[in-house]
């Protein structure tokens, strides 16, 4: 049971383990890289999302999905400064970053996950601490996923989400930053129906963010 505050200290459920390792290059002159590369592993045990225990689609049986033993991701992270502002001690100017996910289609939502843009940091002259940010997001639905989308005949078959982002972070103060942030998506949610059941439209979303750091 939770505590009156909410906490629980569940020590009886299957561990969850994360392994990361990183490399870190040029970080005080020239141009700064980094490289990362790792994973996790569930131990607990999970279910098919489209075939039962025998093996025949959960659309036209009703049955559970065939049991699991564990879940697992690998990823990579890769970033690159490719102009360093003159003079700079911090890694400031243009830098290009890329990541890549990939995880089991039979247990997961999503299995294939990438995203990749440019940044630009300290470009404004008496505004260096600002930065803009570009980037483009795929989120590739697993087959697993897809096909149990076919097997109840459904109008729409989720395949996948991808979406443009563009925000710019203003320092207004010392500790005190405000983002706008504009998104297009398309296939919202992997390509799903609306309440009336037509196919969902991409969609664009406005907004934006403060933070206050003490």
């Amino acid at each position: 049971m939770c505590d009156p505050a909410g906490l629980e200290f569940r020590l009886g459920d299957p561990p969850l383990l994360f392994a990361e390792g990183f490399y870190q290059y040029n970080q005080k002159k020239g141009l700064a890289g980094t490289i990362k590369i790792g994973g996790w592993n569930h131990f607990e045990t999970f279910e098919d999302q489209r075939f039962d225990v025998n093996g025949f689609p959960i659309a036209l049986t009703g049955n559970p999905g065939r049991p699991i033993g564990g879940d697992w991701a690998l990823y990579a992270l890769f970033q690159q400064l490719v102009w360093r502002q003159p003079g700079s001690e911090e890694a400031k100017g243009i830098t290009l970053f890329a990541r890549v996910i990939g995880a089991p289609s039979a247990q997961n939502l999503i299995d294939l996950y990438l995203d990749g843009g440019v940044t630009f940091t300290g470009l404004i002259p008496h505004r260096p601490d600002d930065g803009l940010a570009v980037g483009l997001i795929y989120s590739g639905i697993s087959e697993q996923v897809s096909g149990s989308d076919q097997d109840v005949g459904s109008q729409a078959v989720r395949d996948f989400e991808l979406a443009l982002e563009i925000c710019y972070t203003a320092q207004l103060r010392r500790g005190w930053t405000l983002q706008p942030d504009f998104q297009y998506i398309v296939h919202p949610g992997g390509n799903v129906l609306n309440a009336n059941g037509t196919e969902a439209d991409d969609a664009a979303v406005f907004g934006v963010r403060t933070t206050l750091n003490f």
